[in-house]
């Protein structure tokens, strides 16, 4: 069992930028996205979280970074689904930032399965938000989970929009350089996101 949950200090702007310019040249970008989930788990205040791409042919969430949790659990979360009870299911289906402060009073988590593994991890509070790129296209959604009960901080979630903002814009550049430098110049990009 892989349990990673040492967190780097939040990034400072030029190592933001310097991430996003390195996302156009890398062949793997899997670094870089745990780079950006480390970021936004320093700004939450946390140790806890995940990055899901946004698999447009199987319409569903696929987790490509993590911090803090267990493969068993990384398992069962690994594919989320629009029915699926989570905050990262709601994200992906309304395309919004959703926030709960306490999952055993949500409507969202109330008799789930879902509650029962979260709360085994001691998790009480959670945060999704969208990866939307500037021209609307959808790319996933990043989350933070939080072992207290948290109320939702105004400045907080503006940085973490900044912060999903710059992701999805990179994800989007970096796969149009990648479509650019494919030989007869055949390549796929995610539909744009009806929002």
């Amino acid at each position: 069992m892989t349990v990673r949950t040492r967190p780097r200090d939040g990034m400072p702007g030029p190592e933001i930028d310097a991430v996003l310019l390195r996302f156009t040249r890398a062949e793997d970008i899997a670094p870089l996205l745990q780079e950006f989930l480390d970021a936004a788990i320093a700004l939450a205040r946390t140790d806890l979280g995940t990055m899901q791409r946004f698999d447009d042919a199987d319409d569903c969430l696929r987790i490509v970074a993590s911090r803090g949790f267990s493969d068993d659990t990384l398992g069962y979360f690994g594919i989320v689904r629009r029915d699926t009870n989570t905050t990262c299911a709601v994200a992906l289906t309304r395309r919004m930032h959703v926030f709960v402060e306490d999952i055993a009073t949500s409507y969202l988590f109330i008799n789930t399965p879902e509650l029962k593994i979260m709360r085994g991890l001691g998790i009480v509070a959670v945060q999704s938000l969208p990866l939307i790129s500037e021209s609307g296209r959808f790319w996933g959604v990043v989350t933070t989970h939080f072992r207290e009960s948290r109320s939702e901080s105004d400045a907080e979630h503006t940085r973490l929009s900044e912060l999903a903002l710059q992701v999805a814009n990179g994800l989007e550049h970096h796969a149009h350089s990648r479509t650019a430098e494919k030989p007869d110049g055949v390549g796929s990009v995610p539909a744009r996101s009806e929002t």
